[in-house]
């Protein structure tokens, strides 16, 4: 009698479903926005941000996901989901860290977990596509006019600006292609997107901005769809966005220790300027305690702040093995799910191209998967696994 009154709920729910994950989504947005358009705002919130983006999450996994039916059914995704919320809070225990790591972690599975268990409608992207467009219109016209207006004293960490600009305008391309089949003239904006980019990582020297931008046009245009349509090639690219991270760090701080060094064109940073003593020494701690990790319980000596400069190396350090293995067969399930579908939808070859760029820049940083960004992960999944017309033209 349970179970039927259960579905019957689910039933009455699925009329609103789509307008309710539109309007979290859109909640996550709006805090997103005002987190890098007001200063004072992200130094209110900071704290927060991982609470109130787990509750956002939450409340679009209750609308969308029956917990009972998955476990019935022995969802590989969800029990991994699931473990991943056990483990983690065990580990922190025995390494007695604090609880904030926790919802990083757990977030960042939520998102690969629930992009592929909500649906996502072409209205639903016209509506997020638009709110990017109209946000990145007045960032660059509104707030950034007076938030940069004097290079001497910016109201905004430069390298975080550049970053915020090209992953958010990353959200907007997707958009971007998928007018294009419609519009023409979309394909002026996307050009014009690409070249006010490149402007402002080399006016801010970010190396990271610069990187995302960069692999994107690389993964976007230079790589055929045949390619992408090459099975090989596809699980290869994936492998290389996430475990490729991990063998970037043991050779760059083998080539570190060589004394080798030069200075970056149109940047202000040598290629070795301290990451490879960072990531010794976490490797040093990780060695130590690898399967719950480390916890953000330590005081490093290589570096001001606790900062592991790397994503999937962050995920497998603070969190341990078995953590990082779970959330690495979530990422898997989703793009082994979604080649289908890349293969036929322009705006899904975007999406998947923005992604593994994030992944790429994310060797260096740890963007991918900083809480602040994970509205903009979650649109990129979603429109990754967008629903797409088969008869899609070049």
């Amino acid at each position: 009698m349970e179970g039927k009154k259960r579905f019957a709920l689910r039933k009455a729910f699925e009329a609103y479903t789509d307008k309710i994950n539109t309007a979290l989504f859109l909640c996550m947005f709006i805090f997103y926005t005002l987190t890098f358009f007001v200063p004072r705002f992200y130094g209110l919130t900071e704290k927060y941000v991982g609470l109130f983006v787990f509750a956002i999450l939450a409340l679009i996994f209750v609308v969308n996901v029956d917990p009972i039916e998955k476990i019935r059914v022995r969802d590989k995704d969800f029990i991994a989901l699931l473990l991943i919320a056990i483990v983690r809070p065990v580990n922190l225990r025995i390494v007695k860290s604090g609880f904030g790591c926790f919802f990083v972690v757990v977030n960042f599975a939520m998102i690969w977990y629930l992009s592929r268990n909500i649906s996502f409608s072409k209205k639903q992207m016209y509506i997020i596509g638009a709110a990017y467009t109209a946000m990145l219109i007045y960032w660059f016209f509104g707030v950034y006019t007076w938030m940069f207006a004097d290079y001497t004293s910016f109201a905004m960490n430069t390298n975080t600006a550049a970053t915020f600009t090209v992953f958010s305008m990353l959200c907007a391309l997707v958009f971007f292609d998928e007018l294009y089949g419609k519009y023409k003239i979309a394909g002026l904006l996307t050009t014009i997107a690409l070249v006010k980019c490149l402007q402002i990582s080399l006016y801010h020297r970010s190396r990271g901005a610069f990187i995302m931008l960069t692999a994107f046009c690389v993964l976007r245009y230079l790589i055929p769809k045949k390619l992408w349509a090459n099975k090989i090639f596809f699980r290869a690219m994936c492998i290389f966005a996430t475990f490729g991270s991990l063998v970037f760090v043991a050779l760059y701080v083998l080539l570190g220790t060589t004394g080798v060094n030069f200075r970056m064109p149109f940047f202000y940073k040598n290629i070795f300027s301290g990451r490879e003593a960072i990531w010794l020494e976490f490797w040093q701690l990780f060695s130590q305690k690898p399967v719950t990790g480390i916890g953000t319980n330590v005081t490093i000596t290589s570096f001001f702040e606790f900062n592991v400069h790397n994503a999937m190396y962050n995920i497998i350090v603070i969190h341990g093995i078995v953590v990082f293995a779970l959330v690495t067969f979530l990422m898997f399930s989703v793009w082994e799910k979604d080649h289908g579908r890349v293969i036929l939808g322009r705006a899904n070859r975007c999406a998947l191209a923005a992604v593994l760029a994030v992944c790429i820049e994310s060797f260096f940083d740890v963007d991918l998967i900083w809480t602040n960004y994970t509205v903009n992960v979650l649109f990129l999944l979603l429109a990754m696994g967008m629903r797409t017309d088969t008869k899609e033209k070049k």
